[in-house]
């Protein structure tokens, strides 16, 4: 039998779907972005799952991993009615970041918390939709894991990702509908850089695949 939801869930009319997600995230632009995309596809599993995006006003800036871990469980843990087969997902990166060990320790601890990291930072799996690792150079691969600077606002994955989807990419308007519909793509190149025994990408990778796939039929 479906479990009852609270207030929340029924006012979002998902009041007997079989599985939650909740997702949290250190950015507050391209990772919600793209997953509201996700939501669209044909491949997502609406019938079983309903997926909550937690959401930070525009204005907020405190993007710690530690601060999205508090917000993760406080407002979906202790204020929804989770049962034990949903699940809470912190997406975060590696390159502003140096506590990944610790936030997955803690993420450990909680029941059904689980950690989404990409090294440098989720750009780098929108890259995996459209482009193969192994068509990189060698200086490609260095600069995408340095990913320094190019400019006050952008960064050379922004930069590179830009040039390869042809026509631009701006952290303030990501456009992430480009990226979503070659999903199964990214899923696949993903799991090829994933070294067996890593809790997160100690090198260019990402685990948001592992999420992303939870999410599709």
């Amino acid at each position: 039998m479906p479990r009852e939801r609270n207030e929340f869930f029924r006012d979002s009319k998902v009041r007997e779907k079989e599985k939650i997600f909740v997702l949290a995230f250190e950015g507050n632009i391209a990772e919600e972005e793209y997953f509201e995309e996700i939501k669209s596809l044909e491949e997502f599993n609406d019938e079983l799952i309903y997926l909550h995006l937690l959401k930070r006003p525009r204005g907020d800036t405190n993007s710690a991993p530690k601060h999205v871990f508090n917000k993760l469980r406080k407002e979906a843990r202790e204020e929804y009615n989770f049962g034990k087969d949903d699940e809470l997902w912190m997406v975060i990166d590696t390159d502003r970041w140096k506590n990944i060990p610790e936030i997955i320790n803690l993420c450990e601890a909680v029941e059904n918390m689980y950690v989404a990291v990409s090294n440098p930072c989720f750009e780098f799996w929108l890259l995996l939709h459209i482009y193969k690792y192994e068509d990189l150079t060698e200086e490609e691969i260095e600069n995408l894991v340095a990913n320094k600077k190019v400019s006050n606002k952008r960064r050379y994955i922004d930069q590179f990702l830009g040039e390869k989807i042809g026509d631009g990419y701006n952290k303030s308007n990501p456009r992430t509908n480009r990226f979503v519909g070659y999903v199964k793509s990214a899923i696949i190149e993903a799991k090829r850089l994933e070294k067996k025994g890593e809790k997160y990408p100690s090198e260019l990778g990402t685990y948001v695949y592992r999420v992303v796939e939870k999410l599709l039929k």
